[in-house]
């Protein structure tokens, strides 16, 4: 009996080794780039199953060798993909801003889940939270009138329901106004991407919301990838300073959303604080962060935090920055294989267009 149990801990240890490594491939299938998810989950589960096989000792020795050789190669690739969010990291914003009251920015993320019909909760948060920007996610035509109260205390309103991809509504409320603001759709995405010039009394401010579709059977992380990618692109070329915020339905240790990281000059406020999980509000162990508030140099943080459940899958997320330029922050480098590998994301993303139009 412990033999049989020391294999089968042996053998869902070497799975688990080839989850945890499958995703060092520059591939876009659904089932590999969903492994990045669970990375916490998955190195807890390797020191649990290689202990179980090591304490039941009935599995042969050259067998377990190799196979506590694999799972330490496993848990260093999970410990460097997740070293940045963790609290021995360097944070990339110190978080000690400090500015004029017309000089601030608050920046609220809730994704309210459309099956949620907790309004009271969002139209409270929103109230106490008091931000300036308020991107709420998951609407559809019941949350549209669910949320009309905040018109009042909001002077901009941009959204979007698509007919179509109705988990995807998105809006957008702005106590300032927006030089340009629009809903795109980006290599025929069925999920919109909120591109806008906020004018803001401290300056101007390149604004994306992004809440593309996840990784999930069926359906490759292509579009998802392109989206943060060219909102992450749209960021470096523009003359003004840049903010992207929404569900990203990445984590901010994949590999696509380092790139964004590297290629549109971002800074995350979670580097070097924690994981910060804000999605499955509904799981005491299935957790990761999901909701993400991103920008450049000329904003820097005097907070970031996850808040209190508001009925839905997910934690809302707030952001209190400063309008300045003389903050210590650090910016990740581009390497040579970013913008190539960018331009190939885009260049897999316009096929998977082309083939839907033609079909």
């Amino acid at each position: 009996m412990r033999r049989a149990l020391a294999i089968a801990a042996g053998v869902l240890l070497a799975l688990l080794c080839a989850a945890s490594l499958l995703p060092l491939a520059e591939t876009d299938a659904w089932w590999v780039r969903y492994l990045d998810f669970p990375r916490l989950q998955i190195a807890v589960l390797l020191v649990i199953f290689w202990i179980a096989m090591v304490a039941l000792g009935g599995i042969g020795h050259g067998a377990a060798r190799w196979l506590t050789v694999l799972a330490i190669a496993a848990l260093a690739y999970h410990g460097w993909r997740l070293w940045p969010y963790q609290p021995l990291a360097t944070k990339m914003d110190p978080g000690l801003a400090t500015c004029a009251p017309e000089e601030r920015l608050s920046v609220l993320v809730a994704n309210v889940q459309r099956k949620n019909h907790q309004s009271e909760e969002v139209i409270a948060l929103a109230r106490e939270q008091d931000p300036d920007l308020f991107f709420v996610l998951e609407t559809d035509g019941w949350w549209d009138e669910a949320l009309a109260p905040l018109d009042a205390d909001y002077a901009h309103h941009v959204q979007d329901i698509p007919r179509e991809a109705t988990y995807y509504g998105m809006h957008v409320f702005s106590r300032h106004p927006f030089d340009s603001a629009e809903m795109r759709f980006p290599y025929g995405a069925d999920t919109p991407l909120f591109d806008g010039v906020l004018a803001h009394p401290a300056g101007k401010l390149r604004v994306f919301g992004v809440h593309p579709r996840p990784p999930q059977m069926g359906q490759p992380s292509t579009l998802r990838d392109a989206t943060m990618l060219e909102a992450a692109m749209g960021a470096r070329d523009d003359i003004h300073p840049a903010l992207l915020a929404g569900d990203f339905n990445a984590t901010p240790w994949e590999r696509t959303s380092r790139r964004s990281l590297r290629l549109g000059r971002l800074i995350d406020p979670r580097a070097g604080r924690g994981p910060m999980v804000s999605f499955d509000a509904n799981s005491w162990w299935m957790k990761w962060p999901l909701d993400q508030i991103l920008w450049q140099q000329g904003l820097a943080m005097s907070r970031f935090e996850v808040l209190p459940g508001i009925g839905s899958d997910h934690y809302p997320v707030l952001a209190e920055l400063c309008f300045t330029v003389n903050a210590d922050q650090r910016i990740l480098t581009a390497n040579d294989r970013d913008l190539e590998e960018a331009r190939t994301t885009f260049d897999k993303a316009r096929a998977l267009s082309d083939a839907a139009m033609d079909g």
